[in-house]
């Protein structure tokens, strides 16, 4: 069966993408152990523990917009984008539960959120992920995403693990 893909906008939205974005945390623990300092110090510093109890602020409207992903009648997947200061977006938060890998559901999900970043007028969409996610980062470059210089701070020991990435969501005109 086929992924049905939606909008988050009731509080049990917002507590199965707060369930997934644990499971990828335990996820990225269990994958990387042997680099358990990057992983804590990323999610340390994105003030994940206090993040997962804003969901709704953080990444719902006027803010952002967080997508689910259903497949018989289970989330097995979610992402999200929110507003920078500059205007553009930051495409966070997206996974897919590993039981479902393989199955497409992370490119219907970026596709999602591109397009519905597009319709409510960003002109850029901007990621960071860690270079060691290269299944990720292939997704990300298969949809047009490029490297670009950092957009985000973060201590100076993570950056050179760290892979910034951006998508220009407006056609560029002719000169």
């Amino acid at each position: 069966m086929s992924d049905l893909i939606y909008t988050a906008t009731t509080e049990s939205d917002y507590a199965a993408f707060a369930t997934l974005v644990t499971e990828y945390v335990a996820w990225s623990r269990t994958r990387y152990a042997s680099d358990a300092w990057f992983v804590e110090q990323v999610f340390g510093h994105q003030s994940l523990a206090s993040e997962l109890l804003t969901l709704s602020s953080e990444y719902g409207p006027p803010h952002g917009k967080t997508l689910l992903a259903r497949r018989d009648g289970q989330i097995v997947g979610a992402g999200a984008y929110r507003k920078l200061a500059d205007g553009s977006c930051e495409m966070k938060r997206l996974y897919v539960g590993e039981q479902f890998h393989g199955r497409g559901t992370g490119r219907k999900l970026c596709e999602a959120l591109i397009a519905a970043a597009r319709a409510e007028g960003f002109q850029l969409m901007r990621l960071d992920t860690g270079n060691r996610l290269l299944e990720a980062i292939a997704l990300y470059q298969s949809i047009g995403f490029r490297e670009c210089p950092p957009h985000r701070e973060y201590p100076a020991e993570l950056m050179p693990y760290l892979v910034f990435m951006e998508l220009p969501l407006t056609p560029v005109q002719a000169a």
